[in-house]
């Protein structure tokens, strides 16, 4: 198996500066105090060696995640890069706020991978970004397993211009057998006028899936805070359905 950990928006406001870099080369935190996110937590605590485990910092380009997408693609080339080294045989990924939707995305990803081996990715040209199709990505077509997808408290959002976009859901597909999440009680409605929440979990069809509502609990208080006693349980709840998984 391999982890791939994807932090949310601002997780960088949520972690110990002297934790280093994610897999992307970013800083993993700026804080003074010894604090980490939950998804942190997970990454750091899971018993994988260290070349099976990613860890990817969160979107800063507001509440919006507008950087999610460039997330999105250094996740997944990541992920084919391990697959096709051999490294990866299963997959695990876990994630807090638009980290999780950005996780919930690469589900859809990953399974239209396994079907057509082929796939759009972005690149740089002198007149800006453009995409090209990639084909033979996987050795064989095969994808490997999903065994194991924790979320705390996704969060995918979008323009209130907008309410039936779908490019950001939070579905997650057949591929995945056990699905965990931590849903907070403040991650609904609008947010400062721009952009809306979606609902969570409109469409699960892993295997296996257990959902854990924390009504009176905020959303930074489910993923953002590891020693907070509502993000303690929150962990619990997301780390006790990995080891069900097999993910130790």
């Amino acid at each position: 198996m391999c982890l791939f950990a994807v932090d949310g928006t601002w997780s960088v406001d949520f972690n110990n500066e002297n934790l280093g870099v994610g897999s992307s080369g970013r800083a993993v935190g700026n804080r003074d105090e010894n604090v980490r996110s939950n998804t942190r937590r997970f990454f750091e605590e899971c018993k994988y060696p260290d070349n099976k485990k990613f860890y990817f910092v969160g979107p800063g380009m507001g509440a919006t995640g507008a950087d999610s997408w460039r997330i999105y693609f250094n996740v997944l080339r990541t992920i084919e890069r391990e697959i096709n080294s051999g490294n990866c045989t299963e997959i695990v990924m876990v994630g807090w706020s638009r980290g999780a939707a950005i996780i919930s995305e690469l589900t859809e990803g990953l399974s239209s991978l396994g079907q057509s081996n082929s796939r759009r990715d972005p690149f740089q040209t002198g007149r800006g970004e453009r995409m090209r199709t990639i084909n033979n990505v996987l050795p064989g077509g095969k994808l490997p397993p999903i065994r194991y997808v924790g979320l705390f408290d996704s969060v995918a959002m979008i323009m209130r211009a907008a309410p039936h976009d779908q490019q950001w859901g939070e579905d997650i597909t057949a591929e995945v057998e056990y699905f965990a999440h931590v849903v907070a009680g403040d991650r609904t409605g609008p947010l400062g006028g721009l952009v809306d929440f979606r609902e969570a979990n409109p469409l699960i069809q892993a295997k296996r899936r257990s959902i854990l509502h924390m009504a009176h609990v905020t959303h930074g208080g489910v993923g953002g805070e590891s020693q907070t006693d509502s993000a303690r349980q929150a962990y619990d709840f997301i780390r006790n359905h990995a080891t069900i998984a097999g993910v130790p």
